[in-house]
């Protein structure tokens, strides 16, 4: 990400700007940050960067190594003020236009497309349920036809019409528990429609851990609670305000999850040259609103993470990582189904430009007995290119593409399985990035998607824009 807003402080902040730097991966100083420093949080880094351009503004393209050093120099101030609690978070408005019912999917009648899954699954779907995404939190505008489907939530549930939404409003905090002890939390509240006399306002809390430094070089860091993601890189900036366009790719609800559990990072040689990351949690790193994840384990089975990335001693600012995961099936009782996921990632910082690329696969055999889905993901991945035209203006492009079949029940009972989802999809997002000031950003987006593998064209396009007001 290019931009990064001012933390929330007791006294006003200076305009900041950012760059794709990973707040979970920064090097960390040996000496502490000056006292008016201000302190961030590592899901929503906030950097003071200083005042050094020719007329007395920001210069937005500071090295990648500069602004890591500050974070942690910021984070090393607050493990220091013990009793101080920093306060922080931003509004996120939209307004969204969709194609068609705004819905990814459409079912297959009668098995006239796929005749070779009549008789194995009542209800085939095709499509992508979460290609028309409007906002950073991955919501569609409605999740479609629910034909034979479970009770489930439509959070936007717009029918196809164009609407403002008020997408999110985010809380963090973060506060110093010793020299090097660092407590976050972030919540995050979402207004939807209710029905029927109920709120249908809803909030959740992705961010509860304890980050402890033990070390004192500060490269190694343990955290405990609900944290990130090791998997990958987008999940770095997965909120409205870190990122620079607004939708998440299509396999970010594989990736950018938070869990519960204990993850330990360090960092190695000069300049952080090898990155290593490793967890256990109770479930995947799979968004919430997929079928997948499990904030509280319900099998003995947990699952282990881990990252390795390398930074090559270049002059470009480049970054090669690997990543995966194996663990108990998320939903499942059972412990004799394991999900598993890897990938690699690559990105490279220039002074104007951003290239990041990410390539995943992964499985599980689901659990039919417990209405828990299956899932083959044949492959998914993404190219990014977000480019600084102007300090205050700037344009993204990005492709991407998922091929994955996702089942609930077995297809080899009598009757069949009851479900299947079919997707071969591929996308073109174009976008732009207006910053008014280092607290107020606008940002707006085109989602183009396509369907290959006979699955017929889809009217799943999607505009969608954002007004993000950071504090």
């Amino acid at each position: 990400m290019l931009f990064v807003a001012a933390a929330a402080h007791a006294q006003p902040a200076t305009p900041a700007t950012s760059s794709p730097a990973a707040p979970s991966e920064a090097p960390a100083p040996d000496s502490p940050a000056p006292a008016e420093a201000a302190p961030a949080p590592e899901d929503a880094p906030n950097l003071v960067l200083p005042d050094d351009s020719a007329e007395g503004q920001v210069d937005p393209f500071v090295k990648i190594a500069e602004l890591e050093a500050r974070l942690d120099q910021m984070q090393s101030l607050v493990a220091g003020r013990q009793p101080r609690v920093v306060v922080g978070g931003y509004i996120d408005l939209g307004f969204f236009v969709p194609e068609g019912n705004g819905s990814g999917i459409i079912r297959d009648q009668g098995n006239l497309l796929f005749p070779q899954y009549a008789g194995r699954y009542g209800w085939v779907f095709l499509g992508d349920i979460l290609s028309t995404a409007v906002n950073s939190r991955g919501e569609v505008a409605d999740l479609g036809d629910p034909t034979g489907a479970p009770p489930r939530f439509d959070s936007i549930h717009s029918g196809g019409a164009p609407g403002f939404v008020a997408n999110e409003i985010n809380m963090n905090l973060t506060s110093g528990l010793g020299p090097t002890a660092i407590a976050t939390a972030s919540i995050n509240f979402t207004p939807r429609s209710g029905s029927n006399f109920s709120l249908g306002d809803v909030f959740d809390a992705d961010i509860a851990q304890l980050e402890w430094m033990p070390t004192r070089s500060q490269k190694t860091s343990i955290f405990v609670g609900k944290f990130d993601s090791v998997l990958g890189i987008e999940y770095r900036d997965r909120k409205s305000n870190q990122r620079y366009g607004i939708t998440p790719s299509l396999v970010a609800r594989y990736t950018t999850g938070t869990a519960l559990g204990v993850k330990v990072r360090s960092k190695f040689g000069p300049d952080d040259l090898l990155v290593l990351a490793g967890s256990v949690t109770n479930g995947s790193f799979t968004q919430e609103q997929f079928h997948f994840y499990d904030e509280i384990d319900t099998n003995l089975g947990k699952t282990a993470s881990g990252r390795v990335s390398i930074h090559p001693p270049i002059p470009l600012d480049m970054e090669l990582g690997a990543s995966g995961s194996y663990g108990a099936q998320d939903r499942s009782p059972n412990d004799d189904g394991y999900m598993w996921f890897w990938g690699v990632d690559y990105q490279v910082h220039l002074r104007r430009v951003d290239l990041k690329a990410q390539y995943l696969r992964g499985g599980a055999p689901g659990d039919p007995t417990n209405q828990v889905y299956g899932l083959q993901l044949h492959g998914g991945g993404y190219v990014e290119l977000d480019w600084l035209i102007l300090p205050y203006f700037g344009i993204l492009g990005r492709a991407e593409y998922r091929d994955a079949f996702v089942w609930l029940g077995d297809p080899n009972a009598p009757g069949g399985a009851d479900r299947a989802y079919l997707t071969k999809s591929w996308r073109g997002t174009f976008g732009m990035h207006v910053n008014f000031s280092d607290r107020v950003a606008l940002k707006a987006e085109f989602l183009h998607n396509g369907e290959y593998g006979g699955i017929p064209q889809i009217k799943n396009d999607v505009f969608t824009s954002s007004l993000v007001l950071m504090f």
